[in-house]
């Protein structure tokens, strides 16, 4: 079985990736996770992992940004509009309000692509 197949048995429907802030107990983890401190690897959770209050707490540790949750159905229009909001207060964090001009097309193309949405 590839990879993929593996995936795909292991996360039916659709993933997105939502911010470690916003995990909650009892997601699903749809991609594999790897964290740690420069080269030492010291976090990996595998496809199919229910996530617990640990979970968060590893993940934000390590300093892992974004996870990919299973979704077995697209988010209602609300729950976008939160989710772009969201999204949208994260930019402005990660790149301050006057962000460099290396930083700029970087930048354009994040927003351009927005959060990601089943």
């Amino acid at each position: 079985m590839s990879t993929e197949d593996a995936l795909s048995a292991a996360a039916p429907g659709c993933y997105c990736w939502i911010p470690t802030e916003d995990l909650a107990p009892g997601m699903v983890i749809a991609r594999p996770v790897q964290g740690g401190r420069g080269n030492q690897l010291t976090l990996r959770i595998a496809v199919g992992s229910s996530v617990t209050t640990s979970t968060i707490a590893q993940l934000v540790n390590k300093g892992v940004e974004c996870v990919a949750v299973r979704q077995d159905a697209p988010l209602d229009e609300a729950a976008r509009a939160a989710a772009v909001a969201r999204y949208g207060q994260r930019l402005a964090e990660i790149f301050g309000d006057q962000p460099n001009d290396a930083c700029h097309p970087l930048l354009d193309a994040l927003r351009a692509c927005g959060p990601s949405a089943c």
